[in-house]
């Protein structure tokens, strides 16, 4: 399988998925609630650096996506 990038839009269209609100899924990820906001909004300079793209990974896999969903959500 080949590798994909996480963006901002994917992670948000997941937790909307399962109405999971943004505080949940910075709670299990440790990134920041304002910060994961913007990654989500796609503001200039807040990408998903290296670090945040496997925690937001593996937030989207405990929250009981497959990888394959992730990636047919990347591609929306």
């Amino acid at each position: 399988m080949k590798e994909f990038k996480l963006s901002g839009k994917t992670v948000r269209i997941a937790r909307l998925l399962k109405n999971i609100s943004i505080k949940e899924v910075a709670a299990m990820t440790g990134i920041g609630e304002n910060y994961l906001a913007k990654i989500e909004r796609g503001v200039k300079g807040a990408n998903v650096t290296y670090i945040n793209h496997f925690r937001l990974l593996r937030t989207l896999r405990e929250l009981g996506y497959t990888d394959a969903q992730i990636a047919v959500l990347t591609v929306l």
